[in-house]
């Protein structure tokens, strides 16, 4: 059996573990038991599934189970309105800030019970359990918890790091096959983040990557996340492909792309960009979408939404009081690159990588 890999995990002051493998759940009773309440936060989709059911079973053996909140599936889950609902709840569920909130789920469950676990009482501890690629590689790794506004995603949140990760990579084989794709999207990130892992997750194509590639894309965001715990620098650099990844999945109504298909986009989109601004060649280009493609995710969108995607841009939170700013790669030794932020790009530019990904052949 593959040996369940423990990670160390640092953002400021706060160090937790990451666990990936099989036996990852292993620690669930004893977190659990360590606090007077436990809050699960899932969705009814979830709640199905064996992951989810493995888990649970576990902390119902602690009797410290208090409440069951079952949030509406996917980005439905993920608003003000869920939130409030959510925290009324936990009060009358009796918790207390001695209390646990424990997320299985997927990305915006990490996402939602987090920012719930940030925000009732002032601050709760809380534990991810993933059960989606999605979360185990970005989601519920490095604390960032948020709920969506309806024009913007992600607009409301707080840095809130949780006390574990639990990631039993058993949970992937139940993924329905555009849920696991859309979790591609960010180990392709990943890939193009640090080009090493390229020819891994390259050969690895549309499949499920293994305990070792996952531990290997959350060992990529953890050093980033250690560097810049509260994404006032180099933490930027796990947001390539999210400016107009963003702006895709706002111009679908969150309901058109997954958030993995539109970072999938969103990469797209920034080496058409680099390579407009002069930053790479062709190749570049030509290997970053070989990539994306390759994972089964979308390379083009209609030139209406791509359009559309462009103009809600200008809610990135990226953005500055003198326009967006980039996360772009910048050619630095024959075909390999360097990824860069805070890069300027002109309106002009933007406008012919909008058309470009609208319909333009490869290079």
């Amino acid at each position: 059996m593959t040996e369940t890999l423990i990670l160390a995990a640092r953002q400021g002051e706060h160090r937790y573990q990451v666990h990936v493998g099989p036996d990852a759940l292993a620690p669930l009773s004893e977190l659990a038991g360590a606090t007077d309440r436990v809050a699960v936060v899932t969705c009814a989709r979830v709640a199905r599934t064996p992951a989810a059911r493995r888990a649970l079973a576990a902390l119902k053996r602690t009797g410290k189970v208090a409440v069951v909140v079952t949030l509406p599936d996917r980005e439905a889950g993920k608003t003000l309105a869920q939130l409030e609902r959510s925290a009324v709840k936990l009060l009358a569920a009796g918790l207390t800030r001695r209390s646990l909130v424990v997320a299985i789920g997927g990305g915006a469950v990490s996402d939602a019970a987090g920012f719930l676990a940030a925000t009732f009482m002032r601050g709760l501890p809380w534990v991810a359990v993933p059960t989606t690629l999605l979360s185990m590689v970005d989601a519920a790794l490095g604390g960032k918890t948020a709920v969506n506004l309806p024009r913007a995603k992600n607009a409301v949140g707080a840095f809130h790091p949780p006390l574990a990760v639990l990631a039993d990579p058993r949970a992937l084989r139940t993924l329905p096959s555009r849920e696991l794709r859309s979790g591609l999207g960010e180990v392709v990130k990943y890939a193009l983040l640090e080009t090493a892992l390229l020819g891994r997750v390259t050969a690895a194509g549309a499949g499920c990557p293994d305990t070792a590639l996952l531990a290997e894309c959350m060992r990529a965001k953890l050093k980033v996340v250690e560097a810049d715990p509260s994404e006032r620098g180099v933490r930027a650099l796990l947001n390539l492909g999210h400016t107009f990844g963003h702006g895709v999945e706002a111009a679908g109504q969150f309901e058109r792309y997954t958030h993995g298909e539109s970072v999938a986009l969103g990469l797209v989109f920034a080496f058409r960009l680099a390579a407009l601004l002069g930053r790479v060649g062709p190749l570049a280009v030509a290997e970053a979408e070989a990539a994306v493609a390759g994972a089964g995710l979308p390379t083009r969108l209609p030139l209406r939404l791509a359009r559309r995607a462009a103009a809600l841009m200008v809610h990135d939170k990226k953005r500055t009081a003198s326009g967006l700013r980039w996360v772009l790669p910048r050619q630095v030794d024959g075909a390999r690159w360097i990824v860069e932020v805070g890069v300027e790009a002109g309106p002009l530019a933007v406008a012919a990588a909008v058309a470009e990904i609208a319909g333009a052949k490869l290079p």
